[in-house]
């Protein structure tokens, strides 16, 4: 009798096994945005605090906005691109630090980019793989708001322009180079959605300097030809 009862809790605790395996099963199958969701997490979000104190001597503050704010989204991606912007702001004093401040503290808005950079520091102001409206191709897939890192430029006159161009080319190189990314994957605003943006860049015809700028960067930095020339 003994023997019979523990035949019987051995066939119960195999059946409870099975439907465990079921259930799971169904959840993987059903829920499987989820699960690269966090897939996605894991392998591109690490923490909220991505890049270190410098990157090659330039400042870099990590300012997220609040959790509770518009510009977050809360949407994660692939990172697939580095997108290009400028603040288009001539204003005197309006460098990183102001744009950071405007983004933390209008709330209410739902634009975002995720770093400012001028010729003194670099704001980072929302997780790089968080989806953000920077780049003005709405939902597009593949596109710069759903897949781009967004980086402006600040331009007020009272900030040396070339000292931001160069200090913007040590952040995309670290980007390239934590997300595996060629210079391809470096784009324009003007790429997604047609607007002259970076437009400094753009109209002073220096597009072509800021990507060989990249390009040598890149090799000095990691002594690698990744890039492609």
């Amino acid at each position: 009798m003994k023997k019979r009862n523990i035949n019987k809790t051995q066939k119960i605790m195999i059946l409870v096994i099975f439907v465990l395996i079921g259930i799971i099963i169904f959840l993987l199958i059903n829920f499987k945005d989820d699960e690269v969701i966090e897939e996605v997490k894991e392998r591109y979000y690490h923490s909220e605090t991505v890049l270190p104190s410098y990157i090659d001597g330039v400042v870099v503050y990590t300012r997220f906005v609040n959790k509770d704010s518009k510009r977050r989204t809360n949407e994660y991606r692939l990172i697939k691109y580095i997108v290009i912007h400028e603040t288009d702001n001539r204003a005197i004093g309006t460098g990183a630090y102001k744009h950071s401040l405007y983004l933390t503290s209008n709330e209410d808005s739902v634009n975002g980019w995720h770093y400012t950079v001028d010729d003194n520091s670099i704001y980072h102001n929302l997780p790089d793989n968080m989806v953000a409206w920077h780049a003005g191709d709405g939902r597009s897939e593949n596109g710069g708001n759903m897949n781009g890192i967004g980086i402006e430029m600040a331009v007020n006159t009272d900030g040396d322009y070339n000292k931001t161009i160069e200090n913007t080319v040590k952040l995309v190189v670290y980007l390239m180079y934590e997300y595996d990314l060629g210079i391809e994957d470096v784009k324009l605003h003007k790429d997604f959605s047609g607007k002259i943006c970076p437009h400094r860049l753009i109209t002073e015809n220096k597009v072509d300097l800021f990507y060989d700028m990249i390009k040598d960067e890149y090799f000095k930095k990691y002594q690698c030809n990744k890039v492609v020339y």
